[in-house]
């Protein structure tokens, strides 16, 4: 007997927690971290990013395991680009305003989970401060487009995600504009879930 309800305790679990990862989900809530930003170099020009920081909201959509989660934050991005003689350098500031659209999947449930995904990155260019000096000017475009790639952990209501962006457009620097590169980068993200709910 006592086999028997064990087992089906073990039954009613499982199916509840399998069950957690099919039926439909909805989320939102508020997100802020911090950035560092990798600029590839030429042969010419030093590009090195410093420490940035965004924050902003996300909404978080699930269904039979897979997630849809688009998110909307401003982002504060730094850059300094000199030439190999370090005769002179131009550090730049970017604020943009950010649209992830990301796709995935969720192992777990609403209070404990792993989240994976992956999807493209809108950046529309707010505003940039540019101090110039000989390692000329970045020609940073008013839209810009990423991939972006990364996991999380949920602890509900707070998740923790690390992610890396690619940058898929190229920008072209120097004096005159001849260079290119790509803005990529790595966030630490802390989230913080305002709203959640499962439709059965």
């Amino acid at each position: 007997m006592k086999k028997v309800l064990f087992t089906l305790c073990i039954c009613l679990l499982s199916c509840g927690w399998v069950s957690a990862q099919y039926l439909p989900t909805f989320e939102f809530g508020l997100k802020a971290g911090g950035t560092y930003s990798v600029f590839p170099s030429s042969t010419d020009y030093k590009t090195t990013g410093d420490p940035g920081y965004f924050g902003g909201i996300y909404a978080r959509f699930g269904g039979l395991g897979f997630i849809f989660q688009p998110e909307m934050y401003m982002e504060k991005t730094t850059v300094t680009i000199s030439d190999k003689q370090d005769i002179g350098t131009n550090k730049s500031s970017f604020t943009t305003f950010n649209v992830p659209l990301l796709f995935g999947k969720k192992v777990g449930d609403e209070n404990l989970g792993i989240r994976y995904y992956t999807g493209p990155v809108l950046i529309f260019r707010l505003q940039n401060d540019q101090q110039f000096g000989n390692g000329g000017r970045i020609n940073y475009q008013d839209q810009n487009y990423g991939w972006q790639l990364g996991g999380g952990i949920d602890l509900h209501p707070v998740a923790i995600d690390v992610r890396y962006e690619a940058g898929i457009n190229k920008l072209s620097y120097g004096a005159p504009l001849n260079e290119h590169t790509s803005m990529n980068m790595l966030s630490l993200t802390i989230s913080y879930s305002l709203f959640s709910s499962y439709s059965f």
